[in-house]
């Protein structure tokens, strides 16, 4: 006689649902390796990406997922792209089967970039953005077209000779700090150089002039305008990540979810906390255009044009209207224009500084180049007419950043959708036995509707074809032309590309460039004491190292500082 055999009611529906979940994940297996079988055009021909690659899930994960030689790893550079000898790799999304192709390739690149008709945003990736509203980041078509309108001619040659004044102040501030500092110790530059960015983009932008360190005595919030952007840029980390329904939960209805609760309560604290300065700040540009007043100095261009586009009556197809924005987009894009004016730039001078550490025969070239410009030393004031006439002369400084801007762009990929059917091109090549680029040819890849295209910056930036075989070196001379050398303008993206690249990269240009320019005059950049004795790789390791976010952050940018005796 067989034992009798009790199973529960419980048992019976955990043993389905495991069932019908293994058939699920079984199915979209199944599926995404038949698609990515199909995407013949490119290799690898059966690589699946479990995530979609510009997802919040891929950036939480990103530090150690996908791992190490596999499709989608963050610090990759062309490694794959040179393994399968194509500047075209292809894959599908585990979750949702989407055809998936991965550039680095100039041609085609330019090409997404270029038609913003057949390439567009992915929208629903930048949803996250959305703190206050919709900004001109996570727009597409028209509505991205009236954000730029309302901002666009703010960023004008007037305007970079006021940023070139403002970074010219700043860093006379940051001077200051820096003496203070033993010659022993080194300095945070991700902590001096957030500050000095943001002091600019609010000053340049926002007519907001604060000293380096703000007495908190005269705080009319909890914090200063500086501290309030800090940590609410530090909190939308936060605000991505977590799933949105857990955060309106949260948020709307107070609904204590344990662990995400705090988080989120803090995360919120730090956006109302944000918006309680901008509202002043809104408010006090207000009155002045209501009552014709006029700034007590120049600048705030960019915040005018906002306010006086919120100030206009919200008629779509107008053109009044066509430039308006919500209250709710208002916040936003300030926020935004705060957050992309100042992160990105503070996280690339962190890199530029550790690369002139680290390369002092290029510092020096720096340094002879300025010295001709400031003989008796960095100015405290600017002039109007240094801008135009300091920048043209600022050759191999500026060269030095666009170097540092494509070994290290601060955000490595983007993704298009395609609208409809078409063709790329890529190239085909094969490397020699010395490991340089062999014999190359184009090949046509077909690009069906609804696939996603990957921008892979850091890839195109890293590829051989189109930089040369020491793509891998810190070289500020590829960047500059000569009779016989021009630098290929379409392999570097560290703007993106196109009608939608970035609005404020002269702005960004501008100030870096003064920084650089004015801090290799003042002192000799020298590498931390505690890496002198390592080889130069393990020091390029160590404080070159960096974690994805929205934007790469440096992880451990340190350097000296000594004061030059000339």
């Amino acid at each position: 006689m067989f034992s009798q055999v009790k199973i529960s009611l419980s048992e019976i529906v955990t043993a389905a649902t495991v069932a019908w979940v293994a058939q699920v994940l079984l199915g979209k297996w199944i599926k995404a390796k038949h698609v990515a079988r199909e995407l013949s055009s490119c290799p690898p021909t059966s690589a699946l990406t479990l995530f979609n690659p510009f997802r919040p899930i891929s950036l939480a994960i990103g530090s150690f997922y996908p791992f190490k030689n596999q499709l989608g790893n963050m610090f990759a550079r062309f490694s794959l792209y040179k393994k399968y000898g194509s500047t075209c790799l292809v894959s599908a999304t585990f979750w949702d089967a989407i055809p998936t192709y991965w550039f680095a390739d100039a041609d085609a690149l330019k090409t997404i970039t270029s038609d913003r008709f057949t390439f567009m945003k992915d929208v629903e990736a930048y949803e996250t953005l959305n703190v206050y509203g919709h900004s001109i980041v996570g727009q597409e078509g028209t509505e991205w077209k009236r954000h730029r309108a309302v901002a666009m001619n703010a960023f004008n040659e007037a305007n970079n000779a006021l940023v070139w004044r403002e970074s010219t102040r700043t860093v006379n501030k940051w001077f200051t700090q820096i003496d203070a500092v033993p010659l022993d110790e080194s300095i945070d530059l991700l902590r001096d150089l957030t500050r000095a960015t943001l002091l600019i983009i609010g000053s340049a932008g926002f007519g907001r002039h604060a000293p380096w360190v703000e007495d908190s005595s005269s705080l009319s919030h909890k914090v200063n305008l500086s501290s309030a952007v800090e940590e609410a840029t530090a909190q939308l980390l936060p605000r991505i990540l977590i799933p949105k329904f857990i955060w309106n939960a949260i948020t709307q209805n107070n609904v204590y979810i344990p662990f995400f609760k705090p988080v989120v309560d803090k995360a919120q604290d730090a956006l109302e906390v944000l918006r309680g300065h901008m509202a002043e700040i809104i408010s006090e540009a207000r009155s002045r255009l209501i009552n014709d007043e006029k700034d007590n100095e120049d600048g705030a261009a960019l915040l005018k044009n906002l306010v006086e586009a919120n100030m206009m009556t919200f008629e779509q197809g107008n053109e009044g209207g066509y430039k308006s924005l919500t209250d709710e987009e208002l916040y936003s894009n300030m926020f935004m224009y705060y957050l992309a004016g100042h992160e990105t730039t503070a996280h690339t001078l962190c890199f530029v500084f550790v690369y002139l550490a680290l390369y002092p025969e290029c510092q020096q070239k720096v340094f002879e180049e300025i010295l001709k410009i400031y003989p008796n030393g960095v100015p405290t004031e600017a002039p109007p007419s240094s801008y135009k006439k300091i920048l043209p002369q600022l050759e191999y400084t500026s060269a030095v950043l666009h170097e540092s801007l494509r070994l290290c762009p601060p955000v490595i990929r983007l993704v298009k959708l395609a609208q409809r059917d078409t063709i790329l091109k890529s190239k085909r090549f094969v490397m020699s036995s010395k490991g340089n680029i062999g014999s190359t040819e184009v090949v046509d890849v077909p690009i069906e509707k609804g696939a996603m295209c990957v921008l892979d910056i850091l890839g195109l930036h890293m590829n051989l074809i189109h930089w040369g075989n020491d793509v891998e070196k810190f070289k500020p001379e590829r960047f500059i032309d000569t009779p016989h050398y021009t630098w290929p303008r379409d392999a570097f993206l560290a703007f993106s590309g196109g009608p939608r690249s970035c609005i404020g990269q002269r702005f960004a240009i501008t100030e870096s460039v003064c920084i650089i320019a004015s801090v290799v005059r003042r002192y000799e950049v020298l590498l931390p004491q505690d890496v002198l004795a390592m080889k130069l790789e393990e020091q390029e390791r160590r404080l070159l190292d960096w974690k994805p976010g929205m934007t790469i952050i440096p992880a451990n940018a340190r350097v000296r500082f000594k004061k030059r005796e000339i």
